[in-house]
């Protein structure tokens, strides 16, 4: 189904990927070893096992990055930003700068959020999904939860017939008319996540004439076996959504300038005026 989302130019404090966070997390700290834990850190990495190295350095850091919600664009990604800074300064790089960016974001509508529901012939409601996943043990006091959303998806209340359409990859859609005979037109479809970016589920499901679309996390796809689910495990919890966008870009970066930093410059883009060009200064 699609989501109620509102977009709005915000500035984003964009702090780092998070691989380049972990290359130079670890190269600041064994560069300086003066650091408290230092002589901890190359006992532990005198072991360059697999699982020794998510232990003694991932696991500790993503649990102190991720604990708290810290969605683009907010407050807390903001101190999280400047905690990094300040660390890897602390670690001994030579220069450590923030640089602020100018990117369309789309957040979910917290007073009226998102959910499913089946009516019958009366239209009244026999089924809804809930407003929220299931709060884990220990995360009680954790406030500003970001509700499950698709970001960048069109605002609307679709109402039809359902139909399961596995993965939404183009050959899902073709085996359903073509060897099937069944019209997914002005349907709401029912897909599963993975095999393909879910933005190009949604692009599919457009191009076939879908009224809309409702994305799920199939056990069989994002259950690992004689795992448990988080935060045991790293599997997903069974009340667990995922959360990510649905745009589907002309490649990377920005929505509004896709391929190009979000930098406020002046770029060029092909088509609208009658000379054929159309400048845009974002």
């Amino acid at each position: 189904m699609a989501t109620n989302s509102r977009s709005i130019r915000s500035l984003c404090w964009v702090s780092a990927v998070a691989a380049l966070f972990c290359l130079g997390f670890i190269a600041g700290w064994f560069a300086k070893p003066t650091h408290p834990n230092y002589t901890n850190a190359v006992h532990h990495a005198s072991d360059c096992s697999k699982s020794n190295m998510i232990k003694h350095f991932f696991s500790p850091l993503s649990r102190k990055f991720t604990r708290l919600p810290h969605l683009s664009g907010t407050e807390q990604n903001l101190i999280y930003a400047e905690q990094i800074q300040k660390e890897w300064q602390e670690f001994g790089l030579d220069s450590v700068e923030m640089v602020p960016y100018d990117v369309l974001l789309s957040y979910p509508n917290v007073s009226q959020p998102n959910y499913i529901a089946i009516v019958d012939a009366q239209g009244n409601e026999v089924f809804n999904t809930s407003l929220a996943e299931p709060i884990p043990a220990g995360y009680e006091d954790v406030a500003n939860i970001v509700p499950p959303y698709s970001a960048y998806s069109a605002q609307g209340q679709p109402e039809e017939d359902l139909v399961y359409v596995n993965y939404g990859r183009t050959e899902d859609f073709s085996q359903l008319q073509r060897q099937m005979g069944i019209n997914v037109t002005g349907k709401i479809v029912i897909v599963r996540y993975g095999k393909i970016f879910r933005g190009n589920k949604v692009k599919n499901a457009m191009l076939v004439g879908a009224k809309g679309l409702i994305l799920f996390s199939d056990p069989a796809d994002y259950s690992a076996d004689g795992v448990k689910p988080y935060p045991e495990g790293w599997n997903l919890p069974g009340g667990g959504a995922q959360r990510g966008n649905v745009m589907n870009l002309n490649g990377a970066g920005d929505s509004l300038t896709p391929g190009y930093p979000a930098k406020g410059v002046c770029i060029y883009r092909f088509g609208g005026r009658e000379n054929g060009w159309m400048d845009t200064n974002y």
